[in-house]
């Protein structure tokens, strides 16, 4: 295996990062496959840059806390686009049953 130096490493961050913003613009995009391959590309990245020497792999380090929040951004956007794309009716049938199993019980009590 052959050893990437700080540039090669960095471009492949710039790559990874790009591909983040643009599937931040559109998260619907990571659900049709923008994003494979990403889980490689990232653990390649943080292999590589042990080998380093850390003058580079500092320098490495405000592109990955970067590449960071926009993990966890897109995290997010991907949760509430699941959440908001769940049918209207679950969540409130869900109350439903509850609120039956509830008056059930009651009624039981009462008689």
């Amino acid at each position: 295996m052959s050893t990437e130096n700080g540039n090669e490493i960095a471009e492949r961050l710039a790559s990874v990062r790009a591909r983040l913003e643009a599937t931040l613009q559109d998260p619907a995009s990571a659900v049709s496959g923008a994003l494979t391959g990403l889980e490689t590309d990232v653990a390649r990245i943080c292999a590589a840059i042990p080998s380093l020497p850390a003058k580079e792999a500092h320098a490495l380090a405000p592109d990955m806390k970067h590449v960071i929040g926009l993990l966890e951004l897109l995290s997010e956007a991907i949760s509430e686009k699941a959440a908001a794309e769940q049918p209207p009716g679950a969540d409130s049938a869900a109350k439903r049953r509850q609120a039956a199993a509830a008056y059930g019980a009651g009624r039981k009590r009462g008689s």
